[in-house]
């Protein structure tokens, strides 16, 4: 089995990982890549720190000071780098358990259902009501 090339940080990574699930050496597992692809975020993280550490934070922008687009990018990368982590839902050090597997969502697509499975209604949805009853 081919182990995947990363720079320092993504290896260090990539050699943690696989300390706490072996099975991310399997070529077949579908975890791999999201393993693979948080190691290369880390690196990209590792690149854009190095960038950012040699930037003004502040740059001038058409509306006058803002931040450094690398400044935002680190950021967005690095939240990127976590959720891959938590996509792999790796076994607790203390229980060997895994963490129990939710599907992600995002601001666009909350839920729909509440605890008990029911649909639920939004306060917009009863204002609606209230205002088409009132007519």
């Amino acid at each position: 089995m081919t182990s995947p090339t990363f720079a320092a940080r993504g290896q260090r990574l990539w050699l943690s990982l696989l300390a706490q699930d072996e099975s991310l050496e399997d070529e077949t597992n579908p975890l791999r890549e999201v393993a693979v692809s948080a190691c290369r975020t880390a690196d990209r993280v590792d690149e854009l720190e190095r960038i950012a550490a040699e930037v003004d934070p502040i740059v001038e922008g058409r509306a006058g000071p803002m931040m450094h687009p690398v400044q935002s990018e680190v950021r967005q990368q690095a939240a990127s780098l976590a959720r891959l982590i938590t996509a792999l839902r790796l076994p607790d050090v203390a229980t060997g358990k895994r963490p129990q597997k939710r599907g992600t969502r995002g601001a666009q697509k909350p839920s729909m259902l509440g605890a008990d499975g029911s649909a639920r209604v939004s306060s917009i949805d009863r204002a609606r009501e209230r205002a088409a009853g009132a007519k």
